[in-house]
């Protein structure tokens, strides 16, 4: 039997991070984009003709900036944990780059170095995303303060109404720009070829340690990679869907 590990070279364990990398980072803008969507369809929430009466109009203000609110409490704490885990996956590369740094390409080496820097912009992005919507939470507060103690006419919460939507409207299409900045979609075609050849390698020690005897731990590693790709690729299809439904809005 071959053991696992005279198969699992440097290179192996450097493109398996890289890839995990990259599920991880697309799967962080999917979930970022569906809150601001889900977040706009709130602040569109009491659109109503000129016709309704005043106090129809007050109380679906109301409703909406509630349910706005409480769609925020529900996914604070989804940002601070993509933040957390982000600086988790930071410090697990920096350990790969630095454990594997004597026996790596130059070639691999760029690419964990690129998948570092994208890491960072993505963390950069997330944090500034949060700050933006606390301060867009603070906003609707004091629109719902001022509805619930009746201080304001309806045309003037209308006008607070219109702002707040187009608040939003600006941080997505700015959450659209930076995502597509960066770029991610490009370097994740760039690494199926590099897949390719992983799993190509991979097929080698297979046939290998079919001639020293089993072939169980190859086969299984083979299945996770096949696992991991499927995943990459559905993420990838939703995030590019998402990405072509902003630019229609």
């Amino acid at each position: 039997m071959m053991p696992i590990q005279e198969f699992l070279t440097e290179k192996v364990l450097s493109l398996l991070a890289i890839d995990l990398g990259l599920i991880i980072l697309l799967a962080w803008f999917f979930i970022l984009l569906l809150i601001l969507r889900e977040f706009r369809k709130f602040a569109h929430g009491f659109t109503r003709n000129k016709s309704d009466s005043d106090e129809d109009t007050l109380h679906l203000c109301q409703q909406a900036v509630e349910n706005a609110l409480n769609y925020t409490a529900e996914h604070s704490s989804t940002l601070n944990d993509l933040i957390i885990i982000q600086k988790a996956l930071e410090q697990q590369v920096s350990l790969i780059k630095n454990s594997s740094s004597q026996g790596i390409s130059a070639e691999d080496q760029a690419s964990i170095d690129e998948l570092n820097e994208k890491l960072s912009k993505s963390h950069k992005l997330i944090r500034k995303l949060k700050g933006d919507l606390d301060k867009s939470v603070k906003g609707l507060r004091v629109t719902r303060k001022k509805l619930f103690a009746q201080t304001d006419t309806v045309d003037s919460l209308k006008e607070e109404k219109a702002t707040i939507e187009k608040e939003f409207e600006q941080l997505e299409a700015e959450y659209i720009k930076i995502s597509k900045a960066g770029d991610f979609y490009e370097m994740a075609k760039n690494y199926q070829a590099e897949k390719k050849e992983l799993l190509e390698t991979i097929e080698k020690y297979k046939e290998q340690a079919k001639q020293g005897g089993t072939s169980v731990d190859v086969e299984t590693m083979k299945k996770q990679l096949y696992h991991i790709s499927k995943e990459k690729d559905f993420i990838e299809q939703r995030y590019l869907q998402l990405l072509e439904e902003g630019k229609k809005e």
